[in-house]
C-alpha cells in the first residue's frame, strides 16, 4: 500500500496547483539522482501561503521573508491543525528547494543557530533547515541544530524513535539515515548521510526521499534495502 495518507495527498496537490509546481506533489515516476523541475526560486512563503488559504487560520505565518528564512531560520515553533498538515508543511518545504545547489546557506543557517560546520557536505543542515523553515523546529531534535547525521541518528535512537533498516515501513516525514564508514566524520560516528522521506512505493521497495546529495536538492529514489542504509528516525509532529 503505497505509505501516503489520503489527507496528505490532497494537501500537497493543492499546494501543488497553489504555487504552479508539480513537483510539490512528488510524482511515483521520479528517478534515481535526478532533480525535479521545481522552479529554484520558489521559496516558503509561497509553501505557507497556499496553506494558509486551504486552511486559514490553521498555520501561523512566518515573519521571515525567502531569502531570510534560508539564512535566519529562527527556529520559532508554529502550530499545524493536524499531523497531516504538518507533515503535508514539511514536504512542501523540502520540496520547494529542489534544484538549489548553494548547500552552505543551509550550513550557515544551522551554524548561526548553534551547530558547527560539517565538511563532508550539508544534507543533515538542508534536513533540519526544512524543519526549521516549515516552523516545525520542536520536532526535530526539541529544536536542536545539528549539520551532521549521527547525531540525529544518535539522538532518536536514545529516544526509542529510531527504526532499524528492515524493521520499518518508513512514513511520510520520516528522516532516512545511511552510514558510509568511508565518510564518518570520526571512526565511531553511527551515520553519514540524511534526507525527508517523500514517500514509498506501492510494493515497499522504493523509498523517495528529499535530499541535499551530488551538490544539489532533488527527490531520490532510494532503494529499500540499500547497502549503507540503517534506518530511519521518527520525528514527533504532535509536538
Amino acid at each position: 500500500m503505497l505509505q501516503v495518507h489520503s489527507r496528505h495527498v490532497a494537501i500537497r496537490l493543492l499546494l501543488a496547483v497553489a504555487c504552479g509546481s508539480a513537483a510539490i506533489f512528488a510524482p511515483a515516476v521520479a528517478r534515481a539522482g535526478t532533480a525535479e523541475t521545481t522552479d529554484p526560486s520558489l521559496r516558503c512563503e509561497i509553501v505557507e501561503a497556499a496553506l494558509e488559504d486551504m486552511v486559514p487560520g490553521a498555520l501561523a505565518k512566518t515573519s521571515q521573508g525567502a531569502d531570510a528564512s534560508i539564512s535566519h531560520a529562527s527556529g520559532t515553533a508554529q502550530t499545524p491543525c493536524s499531523k497531516d498538515v504538518a507533515i503535508a508543511r514539511l514536504l512542501a518545504v523540502a520540496s520547494s528547494q529542489a534544484g538549489i545547489t548553494d548547500g552552505d546557506r543551509y550550513q550557515n543557517a544551522a551554524i548561526e543557530a548553534g551547530s558547527t560546520f560539517n565538511g563532508m557536505g550539508p544534507c543533515t543542515a538542508y534536513v533540519w533547515w526544512c524543519f526549521n523553515a516549515a516552523g516545525l523546529s520542536p520536532c526535530f531534535m526539541d529544536g536542536a541544530a545539528t549539520t551532521y547525521p549521527h547525531e540525529v541518528r544518535d539522538w532518536y535512537a536514545a529516544r526509542d524513535a529510531f527504526e532499524p533498516k528492515g524493521s520499518y515501513t518508513p512514513q511520510p516525514g520520516d528522516i532516512w539515515l545511511t552510514d558510509n564508514p568511508t565518510g564518518r566524520p570520526f571512526p565511531e560516528a553511527s551515520a553519514t548521510h540524511a534526507g525527508i522521506v517523500d514517500h514509498v512505493s506501492d510494493d515497499g521497495q522504493t523509498i523517495y526521499c528529499w535530499e541535499h546529495v551530488n551538490g544539489y536538492v532533488h527527490l531520490v529514489a532510494e532503494r529499500a534495502d540499500h547497502e549503507t542504509l540503517i534506518g530511519y528516525a521518527r520525528p514527533d509532529f504532535g509536538c
